[in-house]
């Protein structure tokens, strides 16, 4: 009895053996094809790989917004122009060059990761569709870099329809923010850049009268209306130049605005800063844009701009503005 049952645990241990070599056989078979059929789906991804020498030779952006509540459809076209970069529509205007190489550096990044989907049927369901996308094309002198529709964002990645390819592709490494501006996002809206010790005078014209600050050494002085500004705080001064030493402006002005349109035919004030190499920086302040912002012209640009009221309300200032906030004495007024 003890014999047949030593056969008997014995033969079972054989046949757990072999069941056991034949699961792992079956387990690693299956992670094979796995594995397999994984680099196989990889391999027929389209390959995206946008190296320096490419982003190097692109010479022209086309960026196709298309229409999204309440804002209209749009076109952005930008050009490159020796080594700078221009906006050519939908108006012609230098370009903001750091927004420009950020989008630029941002293709080095891009991978296609995985296939959504096949076929043409879920465009609209991506929003890779021509209505839906933002549709970008980076290209060079002999040909395209990227040609690609732009739609939902997801878990699995940005969903993307390339050129010549059907389907929807997953796509890593896309910010939109940077492809997606709007039009003053793209161009260069910097309307004075100055360092503010080079600033020895300001003179502003407006409603209230005449100011004239002068800087003598370190030291300024004040007049209004030819009169020293009383209790004159020069801090205020120096406050102001600082709003305007790096003065960018918040939009621009539609090309069919005239300066009657914006009040600049006859300005509601001008100002001018004097410069220690006797260079002058001129800016004429119109009516109100959007909000509390203004409409202006600035010397050496041809084009109306609109400033915000942080640095409008100095140009339209009351000599109280300039004096010290414990002054008990009435303006020159």
């Amino acid at each position: 009895m003890a014999s047949t049952d030593t056969k008997l645990y014995a033969a079972l241990g054989v046949l757990a053996l072999l069941g056991g070599a034949l699961y792992m056989t079956n387990q690693k078979e299956k992670a094979e094809a796995e594995a397999y059929s994984l680099s196989g789906r990889q391999a027929e991804l389209p390959k995206l790989e946008i190296k320096d020498e490419d982003v190097s030779r692109i010479n022209r952006i086309t960026i196709q917004k298309p229409k999204k509540d309440d804002e209209e459809a749009v076109e952005i076209v930008l050009v490159k122009d020796g080594e700078e970069w221009r906006l050519e529509k939908p108006v012609s205007a230098p370009a903001n060059q750091a927004n420009v190489k950020s989008m630029l550096d941002n293709l080095k990044s891009l991978k296609v990761a995985e296939l959504i989907d096949p076929g043409k049927a879920s465009y609209d369901k991506y929003e890779v569709s021509d209505e839906k996308a933002l549709h970008v094309v980076f290209a060079k002198a002999d040909g395209v870099v990227l040609d690609a529709h732009f739609g939902q964002y997801g878990g699995r990645g940005q969903m993307t329809r390339l050129a010549g390819k059907e389907g929807v592709y997953a796509v890593k490494g896309y910010s939109s923010y940077l492809y997606d501006r709007d039009v003053k996002g793209f161009r260069d809206m910097q309307l004075f850049k100055f360092e503010e010790a080079d600033v020895t005078a300001v003179t502003i014209d407006n409603e209230h009268g005449n100011f004239e600050f002068t800087k003598t050494g370190e030291e300024w002085t004040a007049k209004f209306k030819k009169a020293p500004l009383k209790n004159f705080d020069s801090a205020k001064i120096k406050d102001m130049i600082r709003a305007y030493r790096s003065l960018n402006a918040d939009n621009f002005a539609d090309p069919s605005k005239t300066k009657a349109d914006t009040g600049l035919d006859k300005p509601i004030a001008k100002v001018v800063f004097g410069m220690k190499d006797g260079g002058k920086k001129e800016i004429a302040v119109g009516a109100n844009a959007e909000g509390a912002s203004r409409w202006v012209l600035v010397s050496g640009k041809d084009e109306i701009f609109s400033i915000s009221s942080w640095a409008g309300d100095w140009a339209v200032a009351e000599p109280k503005k300039f004096q010290k906030k414990d002054d008990s004495v009435a303006s020159n007024d």
